[in-house]
């Protein structure tokens, strides 16, 4: 697979076991990569582990992760440790596809992948290199990733675009980080579009050329999935529900289209609009911030998760583990100076059977 490594070119790289066992899989189709035992579902995972940044001084982090802030070796690993348990652990079962947000290069997967989550069976790894981010996106899986690329958005972070093959069938999994609402909701939702109108044109084409090839979008949208009508429809969002009057205006100036029923054409399926998921869903958000549930963590998915054929949803939730609540029952946020919490995000996962 194709990843970028530590200074941003691009690399030919197979996570432990090497260049030549790789050139082996691809030659010669041996199956050293995959579990023995085939499990009944797929699941994928998306997760904001919240500045997940290791202990070597580049210039690019955070002021509060070098040596003058007291950030150590020691700490960094004991992060590693933790992130591993929140994403393997209390949740049913593993995840075989980890999309993650907010960590700092594509050398925290290596870590991860050759410390704590080694005995996992993830041996494909894909990141952004953004120099002038000091956060990227990147993935982790058991299935093989066939390539990756990274999509550039003006003024955003950019997105990382992945094929996985699952047991001969392939998916396309796209990963991002939309812009934040520091500076205002209103002030920064074009950015917010800016990405989504990347990520709708380039399924359009991808959907143009493989019309059944089944698409997921993922990660931290940085807005719910029915912010529009928490706005009272006020201006535009970067995800419109299927049902606000104004959907096909917006799906045109840059939106993604979204709901909870089966998707038709141009439009994307997410748990969090389905109320036969939500009731039974672990918690009513992925992020609480100001007295209110967010449901910024989103895994999208195209109409061919539908179909009846290959691959097709099963069931959504979110990861809610004692391990990873506070005393109130919301994300464990982690606090760098008090070296304490996890994510102010809760993990979300989707489980996909084959047909």
């Amino acid at each position: 697979m194709y990843a970028p490594n530590r200074n941003g070119r691009l690399a030919l790289i197979a996570v432990t076991l090497g260049i030549l066992l790789l050139a082996c899989l691809l030659g010669c189709g041996c199956d050293l990569f995959n579990d023995t035992t085939p499990t009944s579902e797929v699941m994928i995972q998306t997760y904001n582990v919240q500045n997940l940044f290791d202990a070597l001084v580049t210039g690019n982090e955070y002021p509060e992760y070098t040596p003058e802030s007291q950030w150590t070796s020691a700490k960094y690993r004991q992060r590693l440790t933790q992130t591993a348990r929140a994403i393997t652990q209390g949740h049913g079962q593993v995840p075989d596809i980890v999309l993650l947000q907010e960590i700092e290069h594509v050398g925290v997967l290596e870590d991860l992948l050759q410390g704590p989550l080694a005995s996992r069976g993830y041996q494909w790894y894909a990141a952004t290199a953004d120099e002038s981010s000091a956060i990227q996106v990147g993935i982790i899986s058991k299935f093989p990733i066939t390539s990756a690329h990274i999509h550039s958005i003006a003024s955003v972070r950019s997105v990382l675009e992945a094929r996985v093959s699952i047991d001969g069938e392939e998916i396309a999994v796209f990963i991002l980080h939309a812009k934040s609402r520091r500076e205002g909701v209103l002030e920064t939702e074009a950015l917010r579009i800016a990405t989504t109108r990347m990520l709708a044109d380039r399924t359009a084409q991808l959907v143009e050329d493989e019309p059944f090839l089944p698409i997921v979008i993922a990660g931290d949208f940085n807005e719910s999935a029915d912010t529009y009508f928490r706005e009272n429809q006020a201006f535009q969002t970067a995800l419109i529900p299927v049902q606000a009057p104004l959907a096909e205006q917006h799906r045109a100036e840059g939106s993604l289209v979204v709901g909870g029923t089966i998707p038709h054409a141009d439009s994307w399926y997410t748990w969090w609009l389905d109320s036969t998921q939500t009731l039974i869903a672990e918690m009513p958000g992925s992020y609480w911030y100001e007295g209110v549930w967010e449901t910024f963590d989103q895994i999208l998915l195209s109409p061919a998760f539908f179909d009846g054929f290959g691959l097709e949803f099963s069931r959504g939730t979110v990861g809610a583990t004692q391990a990873l609540l506070d005393d109130e029952k919301h994300p464990y946020r982690w606090d760098v100076r008090k070296n304490e919490g996890i994510s102010d995000h809760l993990p979300v996962m989707v489980f996909l059977t084959e047909k």
